[in-house]
């Protein structure tokens, strides 16, 4: 049985050691698959725990906290890569590393799910089963998780597992939960348009691609608003453009680039058929050819409401938790944590990480910021949700 005043205090302790190790990650921040330094320093500080580790990936890690394989298994996860932009604020930690930031709160996310590792080892004898500390690469570019499933991450067994992310809108303090949908599925598109290359001065002896690839962009537009409900959010995004090589001539090839965000997998395929018959179709009527090609990206994360259950009355228990907010929509942004969940019962929640009083710059921004406060209630959730799903 665990001692909860003993509990608080090692969860005490652990939010000031993972303070520092919070403030080390970010300072040395590293991209996706890059994560070198970030590996060797979880490594070690997982092993000092007496904890056992598998290297997954170049920079994936997993340890293990095992007690007896009958019992159940939850896992952690935490992302570890940074994004390739340059930090505004200035900070005793700011990033030594020019034009690379931990702009998502990856090294929040790290820091905790160490803190809580070193908590739950510390109690070890006294927990009701076993416990996986997912450390992943990758998360902001080449979904690190889908590998790492493939590697074995899950095997075993997995019972359940729980991912956090900062969330700098609601204050340090705060839990946000969302029940079923989470994030949106994405995929990329590139749509290529050839024509017929002529003097600008004759575009009767040519096929423009840039009027075709211009009717097309406004073609796939129409989907969204006239093909999908309302009711049933999807967004069509196109990034890029590439065509033309002179002022005075019609273009013979015109690239264009994109991403689609849907929140159901019916809504996915759907739009992906309708922009390739759009593009073939509007290319066609211009006397040229679209040839289109799509690339799977992350799917939509659906949350186990059973699991939300779970945080949100672990959430109530725990005298750190100021407020719950329950989040009403899903967003249209994305997260690889959805690969797990297609496998293992779980849930995805949000540490409120902003300041109150003050209007915080979102993720991806050089000037977010991180109300540290917000670590040692992360390490509180991450562990009493650990002992109450293994209960």
């Amino acid at each position: 049985m665990v001692n909860l005043l003993e509990l608080e205090e090692l969860i005490k302790e652990a939010g000031k050691w993972a303070t520092h190790l919070r403030q080390d990650f970010h300072r040395w921040p590293e991209l996706g698959n890059e994560e070198y330094r970030t590996a060797e320093r979880i490594q070690w500080e997982l092993k000092n725990l007496d904890i056992a580790v598998v290297k997954m990936l170049p920079t994936g890690i997993v340890g293990s906290l095992k007690k007896n394989q009958e019992n159940k298994t939850v896992a952690l996860r935490a992302d570890m890569d940074a994004l390739p932009i340059q930090e505004t604020v200035f900070l005793p930690f700011s990033s030594e590393r020019k034009g690379m930031m931990h702009a998502c709160g990856h090294d929040v996310h790290m820091a905790i799910m160490l803190g809580a590792a070193r908590v739950l080892s510390k109690i070890k004898n006294s927990i009701n089963g076993n416990v996986k500390f997912i450390f992943q690469p990758a998360e902001e570019t080449t979904g690190g998780a889908k590998r790492m499933i493939k590697r074995g991450c899950l095997n075993p067994k997995t019972d359940y597992i729980l991912g956090l992310h900062v969330k700098p809108d609601l204050p340090a303090g705060t839990i946000g939960i969302k029940y079923g949908k989470v994030h949106a599925s994405s995929d990329t598109f590139q749509i290529t348009v050839k024509g017929k290359n002529s003097h600008g001065a004759y575009p009767d002896l040519g096929i423009d691609a840039i009027v075709a690839a211009s009717q097309i962009v406004t073609g796939v537009q129409s989907i969204t608003a006239r093909n999908i409900s309302p009711l049933n959010s999807a967004v069509i995004s196109i990034g890029t453009i590439h065509g033309g090589t002179a002022v005075n001539l019609i273009a013979d090839t015109v690239i264009l680039e994109g991403t689609i965000r849907a929140l159901d997998h019916g809504s996915r395929g759907f739009l992906r058929n309708r922009i390739k018959e759009m593009a073939q179709g509007v290319a066609k009527a211009h006397g040229a050819k679209a040839e289109v090609r799509f690339r799977k990206g992350y799917p939509v994360l659906m949350n186990d409401n059973l699991i939300v259950d779970i945080i949100k009355s672990v959430a109530i228990c725990e005298t750190a938790i100021e407020k719950i907010v329950e989040l009403k929509e899903p967003t249209m942004g994305v997260e690889d944590f959805a690969y797990y969940l297609e496998r293992v019962p779980g849930a995805f929640f949000f540490l409120g990480s902003g300041y109150k009083g003050r209007e915080n710059e979102g993720i991806h921004s050089g000037g977010f910021e991180v109300d540290e406060k917000c670590i040692s209630v992360g390490i509180q959730m991450e562990v009493m949700c650990v002992l109450k799903l293994l209960e």
